[in-house]
């Protein structure tokens, strides 16, 4: 943001410079909006977020020290700009760049959970959050990491959602708000003491795992100590520690976790202190570039890449609809499967040849059209994600093998049906239609 147009933005009434151009959040304590600034001569600017906090809450005073500390020329390569920080009657309105990108959520969708895109995305994630703790004094905590709040692109991961982070308070004893995501938010921030950097050291033990199984750590996932197939064993104790319910029990620092994950899974690389003085982690898993050269394409050799304009707005369906769309298409093919069985042992009048044939023979053709022939057209239509809620190897095979499989394997029930079909006894049409 150039001098000129900050001083310029100190001397109007600052709500009235922007138009808003969507509004992406409302809440009870914030509301976020997607803004342009409209200049004098009715140019704009942006798009910029514009955040009204809760002021009476606390909210967004990590802001205020973002904004000071990048106007005394510091540079955060994983933190947003912060273009303004005023008062708008009883709340707190922060303007800052708009961050594009996906989230951890679409990445790890995207790409597939792997140990892979873990060794990509989790050091950058640890350097991101680094940059809040060994960056001020004292730290910044966060408070609310989770995978909708962390934005990526094929070369930056950049952190956002500052609202409720606070600073740590050597002498209080616990914090003032209960706020943050369950499922991300350690135990003391819903009353059991102050967090620390040990509270976000939780947050990130909780995002290893969402990127290595792509599921929400929920109590279940807790109490059974993160077992799951997809995560090695070197990496659960990494997560088990770093989660623990005793913040004493858990790493003393960001820098420290993102060392031992290292050490478990081979991640080459040397770990430092903030800020740092290792190359950037190639983010492999999340370069569009890597296989076709074209960022709007993807990368063809991760699983479910939207290739298309159409693939990329189906990528975004919610996951509720996903499970909708499913349930309706099994329905659907239980429907076949019962239609088929009444076909197969009491022939419509009408299906004469079919009326002739044997029990196995017409149950062989109609097994192979609905089984064979209807069955893998439905599950490339299908939504995966449910799916591999119950069978995890789904999420693992590629687009092109599952068309391919499926392929084969509809040209096969084809096949048969019409072989089938040349084995039923001919039939007089006269005295088939009376």
């Amino acid at each position: 943001m150039p001098d000129e147009l900050a001083e310029h933005l100190d001397a109007l009434a600052r709500d009235d410079c922007y138009r808003v151009d969507a509004v992406l959040k409302d809440g009870v304590f914030e509301t976020t909006q997607r803004v342009f600034f409209v200049g004098a001569n009715g140019a704009e600017q942006g798009p910029y977020v514009r955040k009204y906090l809760d002021g009476d809450a606390g909210l967004g005073l990590a802001y205020e020290r973002i904004m000071k500390a990048q106007r005394s020329g510091r540079r955060f390569l994983h933190v947003p700009l912060i273009v303004d920080c005023y008062r708008a009657g009883e709340r707190r309105a922060v303007v800052m760049e708009y961050v594009r990108g996906e989230t951890l959520a679409d990445v790890v969708y995207r790409c597939d959970p792997s140990v892979e895109l873990a060794c990509d995305v989790f050091p950058k994630l640890c350097e991101a959050v680094s940059e809040l703790h060994d960056g001020f004094d004292p730290p910044i905590i966060h408070r609310d990491l989770k995978p909708s709040n962390i934005m990526l692109t094929s070369s930056s991961l950049t952190v956002i959602d500052f609202g409720i982070s606070r600073t740590f308070n050597d002498g209080a004893d616990e914090d003032t708000r209960r706020f943050g995501t369950r499922a991300y938010a350690p135990p003391e921030q819903f009353g059991y003491g102050q967090t620390d950097v040990r509270s976000d050291v939780y947050a990130l033990g909780m995002l290893l795992y969402f990127c290595l199984t792509e599921k929400t750590p929920d109590a279940k996932a807790r109490k059974n100590g993160f077992h799951d197939a997809r995560v090695p064993e070197s990496t659960r104790a990494v997560i088990v520690r770093a989660t623990a319910f005793d913040p004493a029990d858990r790493y003393g620092s960001v820098v420290e976790l993102e060392r031992a994950f290292r050490t478990a899974v081979g991640c080459s690389g040397t770990v430092d202190a903030f800020p740092g003085a290792a190359a950037p982690v190639p983010m492999r898993a999340l370069s569009r570039e890597a296989a076709t050269g074209d960022p709007q394409t993807g990368s063809a050799e991760k699983r479910r890449v939207p290739r298309t304009a159409l693939g990329r707005m189906l990528s975004r369906i919610p996951f509720a609809l996903g499970v909708v769309w499913d349930v309706l298409l099994v329905a659907f093919f239980a429907l076949l499967c019962a239609v088929a069985a009444i076909q197969t042992i009491d022939p419509a009048q009408g299906s004469a040849q079919y009326a002739a044939a044997p029990l196995g023979l017409r149950a062989l053709s109609y097994g192979s059209l609905v089984l064979l022939v209807v069955g893998p057209v439905l599950y490339l239509v299908s939504d995966r994600r449910p799916l591999g809620r119950f069978v995890p190897r789904l999420l693992s095979i590629s687009v092109e093998r599952d068309m391919a499989v499926c392929f084969v394997v509809f040209l096969a029930g084809l096949a048969v049906f019409m072989v089938t079909g040349q084995f039923f006894p001919p039939v007089d049409v006269s005295l088939a239609t009376g």
